[in-house]
């Protein structure tokens, strides 16, 4: 589609653009919660930077061991080349991962705070965040669907993600990033409720890796690594909705997070 943004004689990457517009829109929107819940907003850019830095170095080391055997890992390490890790990508579900370590390790280690406190205030704001950065992937054609032919299919002439040229493929970028912002707003009128202790994350998890794992189908990017037919994400995603329902059903009888005002403040 549109892979670079040519500004005042810049040549801007999208998708670089898309993936700071989604952190700064993250940022900014759970500094304003973290106010309203009446929490230090600051922790809020603490926990940014400790998110972003182990955030993506973990989604580059995902991509990384789907994208190549471990053999072949081992021996670029082991010769001194490094030549794996001169390639670049990024996966999602190793950004969640990493990103959540940190906030959690940060707040419990170093701040002290609770750390379902805080998740109510920030996971809602992780699937607005996955939806711009999404948008950014259809531009520079990475994360792509499947050859179909569709009202709705686009056919790409100069991208940069690995995206085949010339033939109809199926909007899979959009299609998340609209499931992503349904999700948003599902846990926004959630948090509005009588919550549980941990509750939103984890019917975050429920609905996200409900939705990625069918969505899978609709990829073909290949590199994404499979294992009994399934790919690295749909594994991830099934652990998640696991580790969601079980959360859930343990946090069901538990007392309240917030009382009835603070509700109204989220």
């Amino acid at each position: 589609m549109h892979p670079f943004i040519h500004v005042f004689g810049l040549k801007i990457p999208s998708y670089g653009l898309m993936m700071a517009i989604a952190f700064i829109t993250a940022i900014v929107f759970s500094y304003i919660r973290a106010k309203k819940a009446g929490k230090n907003p600051d922790t809020i850019l603490d926990l940014a930077i400790a998110a972003i830095i182990l955030g993506l170095g973990s989604a580059y080391l995902l991509y990384i061991f789907v994208t190549y055997p471990l053999s072949e890992i081992w021996n670029s390490i082991k010769s001194g080349s490094f030549a794996v890790f001169k390639d670049g990508g990024l996966v999602f579900y190793g950004g969640v991962i990493g990103g959540a370590l940190a906030v959690i390790g940060y707040l419990k280690l170093i701040k002290k705070e609770r750390v379902w406190d805080y998740a109510a205030i920030i996971v809602p704001t992780i699937p607005l965040a996955h939806a711009l950065g999404r948008v950014g992937c259809f531009l520079a054609g990475c994360c792509y669907g499947k050859c179909v032919h569709t009202p709705i299919s686009v056919i790409y002439k100069d991208p940069i993600g690995g995206a085949p040229v010339g033939v109809p493929v199926f909007p899979i970028q959009l299609v998340e990033a609209a499931c992503n912002i349904l999700v948003f707003l599902i846990l926004m009128l959630y948090v509005g409720k009588k919550l549980k202790r941990g509750s939103v994350l984890f019917l975050y998890m429920i609905l996200y890796g409900i939705e990625r794992f069918v969505l899978e189908y609709f990829r073909y990017d290949e590199i994404r690594g499979i294992f009994l037919g399934l790919s690295t994400s749909q594994w991830i995603s099934i652990a998640m909705v696991i580790i969601g329902v079980i959360g859930m059903a343990l946090t069901y009888k538990r007392k309240p997070l917030f009382k009835a005002a603070e509700h109204r403040r989220l």
